[in-house]
C-alpha cells in the first residue's frame, strides 16, 4: 500500500486537533457554565423612576362617532288576534296570500241566546219560550303589510285575544349589539345611521334608529335599567335601524352600523388615558414635588370619541396633568377605542413631557 503524502498527513493532524478542540468545548459547556458577569456600574437603573409624564390641557374637535357590527334580520311578524268569541263563519285570505294593513282576513260570528220567559194560554197552561238567537259579527283585519301565515277553518272557535293569523313584514331591519361603554357614548342618540355591507350596496342610510332589549322593547339610552348586574343588562340591548324598502337585502348579511351621537367644537379636551371615568364625571391627576402622590382633581366630562375626551369644568387650557392616572394599566393608556367602536379622534394641543 502506497505511503500517504506528506499534505495528507498534515490534514489528518488537524481533523484530529479540530475534534478534540470540539469534544472539549462540549465537556466545559456542560460540566463547567461560564459564571454569570458581574454587572458593570454604568448608571442605567432598569427600575428607576423617569419623572412624571405629563401633558398640558389643550382644545380639540371631538366627534362623537360610534361604529357597530351586527347583522340584517327580517323584522318580527305581527299577529291578528280574535276580538269576539265565538265561530269563524267566513275567511278572505289564504295562506301565504299578501295583505296590506287594514285588510280583512276572517269574520267572527257569536251567537247571542234568546231571552226566556213563561207565557200562560187560554186554558190557564204555563209553558216557557225562548226567542230566536241572535248574532254578533266581527271582522278581523290585518294589523300590517306583509305575507299571511294562518291555518283557520270555517267553523273553528276562538275566544277573545286568541292568535288567527301571523303576518310576517317584507321588512329587515340592521341589529347591532351594543356594550356598556357604547351606551354610555350614545346617550343623544341619533335618528339615522349609515349603513355598510360588505361586497354590498354602497353605504346608505337606515331611519328610526332604536335601543331595544333582546326582547325587542324598546329601551331609553338615558334610564337606568333597573338591574343589579348593569354590565349584563347593556350587553343584552341593540341597536336596530329600518332599512329603506329601496334597498335589496338578505336576512344574515354582516353590516357595520355608524352613528354619529354629537360633536363639539374646539373644546378643552384631554386623552382619555388622563382620566377616570368616562361619563358625566371624572378624576384627573397634577404632578406634585413627590411623583408617589399626584394631586386628584374632580371634573366634569362631555362627549369624547374613544381617544379624546372634552373636559366641561374643572380644568383650564394650558394647565399640567398626568398623561396616565396612577391606575392604567395597558388597556386604558394605549388608543384603543370604547367598547370596540371605530372612532374619529381630534387631539389636543399638548405633549408629553
Amino acid at each position: 500500500m502506497a505511503q500517504k503524502t506528506r499534505t495528507a498527513q498534515v490534514f489528518d493532524v488537524v481533523k484530529v486537533l479540530a475534534w478534540v478542540v470540539i469534544a472539549v468545548a462540549l465537556v466545559k459547556f456542560a460540566f463547567f457554565p461560564a459564571a454569570q458577569e458581574k454587572q458593570t456600574s454604568d448608571g442605567v437603573d432598569p427600575g428607576g423612576s423617569f419623572g412624571q409624564m405629563t401633558i398640558s390641557v389643550g382644545r380639540a374637535d371631538i366627534t362623537n362617532t360610534v361604529t357597530l357590527t351586527g347583522t340584517i334580520q327580517p323584522d318580527e311578524p305581527v299577529v291578528a288576534r280574535a276580538t269576539l268569541d265565538g265561530n269563524v263563519v267566513r275567511t278572505f285570505v289564504n295562506d301565504g296570500d299578501k295583505v296590506s294593513k287594514g285588510d280583512a282576513l276572517l269574520q267572527i260570528r257569536k251567537e247571542i241566546p234568546g231571552d226566556t220567559r213563561q207565557v200562560t194560554d187560554e186554558s190557564g197552561n204555563v209553558s216557557v219560550e225562548t226567542t230566536e238567537p241572535t248574532y254578533k259579527y266581527e271582522t278581523v283585519k290585518s294589523p300590517g303589510d306583509g305575507t299571511v301565515s294562518t291555518g283557520v277553518l270555517v267553523g273553528q272557535q276562538f275566544a277573545i285575544g286568541d292568535t288567527v293569523a301571523t303576518i310576517v313584514p317584507p321588512t329587515f331591519s340592521a341589529v347591532a349589539s351594543l356594550s356598556a361603554d357604547q351606551m354610555y357614548r350614545m346617550q343623544d342618540a341619533p335618528s339615522t345611521a349609515t349603513v355598510t355591507i360588505k361586497n354590498g350596496p354602497a353605504p346608505f342610510e337606515c331611519s328610526g334608529v332604536k335601543v331595544v332589549s333582546s326582547g325587542g322593547k324598546a329601551q331609553d339610552p338615558k334610564s337606568n335599567t333597573g338591574s343589579d348586574n348593569g354590565a349584563s343588562a347593556s350587553m343584552d340591548l341593540k341597536a336596530r335601524c329600518a332599512i329603506p324598502s329601496n334597498q335589496k337585502v338578505f336576512a344574515g348579511l354582516q353590516v357595520t352600523l355608524e352613528m354619529t351621537a354629537g360633536s363639539a367644537m374646539g373644546v378643552l379636551a384631554v386623552p382619555i388615558s388622563a382620566v377616570e371615568g368616562r361619563y358625566q364625571s371624572g378624576s384627573v391627576y397634577l404632578p406634585t414635588s413627590d411623583p408617589t402622590k399626584p394631586e386628584k382633581r374632580a371634573v366634569t366630562l362631555g362627549i369624547t370619541d374613544g381617544k379624546m375626551v372634552e373636559i366641561k369644568k374643572g380644568l383650564t387650557e394650558g394647565e399640567e396633568i398626568l398623561e396616565f392616572t396612577p391606575t392604567s394599566n395597558k388597556d386604558n393608556q394605549d388608543s384603543t377605542n370604547l367598547g370596540g367602536a371605530a372612532d374619529t379622534g381630534g387631539s389636543g394641543d399638548g405633549s408629553a413631557r
